[in-house]
């Protein structure tokens, strides 16, 4: 049976980003930066600035979840801490966590606060989903390595929403050392503006994007086509990843999708092409579906768009 209602959602890293950004496509946005604690004006360390976007999201009628770091240590803990007191201070709806020492300070803490786990939980059995669930968790992003039907086993077994990731890129790893500092004085960039370039590492059909000590997908995610098969399969929770992009590709992007979920929900078959349209354009090397169909992760499996992969940028060379 196809879901009633649907939630999609965005992440922004700083009070600029909020300010600057139209969202009005989304229903719930993500606060913070989860790479790196010198992301310019990280919300997760201006903690006023946190309390000012938590209150301008909740005053736009969107919800608001706060982030921790994906991949804390200890001296983070003490800022985490602080963090999630202001989430429950101003009341953010949610806080998500990739770390379980941070999802047991969080339930010891703050029982009553809804926490969703991150794609850096590392999430890929039903049975750790089910310890996460005992600590409170609500939603879970599993794994992005995970095929759409091993996702569905989770989701059955546990009955908790899976969050999806739907478009943009991938994350696919963390690093303690960011590799763009050493790059600082050669290319006349430095810190925090490096990691903000759109810097992409190619061989061939190969491509990964860097933001300093984070790595994703050269290649965005884009399951367009798809939407309709995952809410008939009970999937309600979609996030666009925008975290490191232009405010024209979140709104943009945003508004595709806001208008393919309705058309979705409504069960209207096809896309537009004006849609495609705007994908392509903001698709900087190109289209993949990750590894929702148990493939290596770049490929893209159109059902409309069999070459929806192929963008100008691709064909000029560019970004190589």
């Amino acid at each position: 049976m196809v879901v009633q209602v649907f939630e999609l959602n965005t992440t922004i890293s700083n009070l600029r980003d909020l300010t600057e950004s139209d969202l009005s496509p989304y229903d719930a946005i993500y606060l913070g930066n989860i790479t790196c604690r010198l992301y310019e004006a990280n919300l997760l360390e201006r903690l006023d600035d946190l309390r000012e976007a938590i209150a301008i999201v909740k005053g736009r009628g969107q919800k608001a979840y706060v982030t921790t770091y994906a991949a804390p240590r200890n001296d983070n803990l003490p800022q985490l801490r602080k963090v999630v007191a202001v989430a429950v201070e101003t009341g953010a709806d949610a806080v998500e966590v990739h770390n379980l020492g941070v999802l047991r300070i969080v339930h010891e803490e703050y029982p009553d606060l809804a926490v969703h786990i991150g794609g850096f939980a590392n999430v890929y059995t039903d049975g750790g989903a089910a310890v996460l669930k005992r600590y409170g968790a609500v939603r879970i992003t599993p794994n992005y390595e995970l095929s759409l039907e091993e996702i569905g086993e989770i989701h059955r077994q546990v009955g908790l929403p899976m969050e999806l990731l739907v478009h943009g890129k991938m994350p696919l790893g963390m690093s303690d050392d960011c590799f763009l500092l050493e790059y600082e004085q050669a290319w006349g960039v430095t810190c925090p503006t490096l990691c903000q370039q759109e810097l992409f590492l190619k061989q061939g059909d190969w491509a990964m994007k860097s933001i300093g000590k984070g790595v994703m997908s050269g290649k965005d995610v884009c399951l367009l086509e798809h939407l309709r098969q995952l809410m008939t399969e009970g999937h309600s929770c979609f996030r666009i990843e925008a975290a490191s992009e232009s405010p024209a590709y979140r709104l943009e992007i945003g508004r595709v999708y806001r208008e393919a979920l309705e058309a979705a929900l409504a069960g209207r078959d096809g896309e537009e092409e004006r849609w495609w349209d705007t994908i392509r354009r903001h698709a900087r090397i190109g289209l993949c579906n990750g590894f929702y169909f148990g493939t290596s992760g770049m490929a893209y499996h159109g059902v409309q768009h069999p070459g929806a992969d192929t963008t100008e940028d691709q064909r000029s060379g560019v970004g190589q």
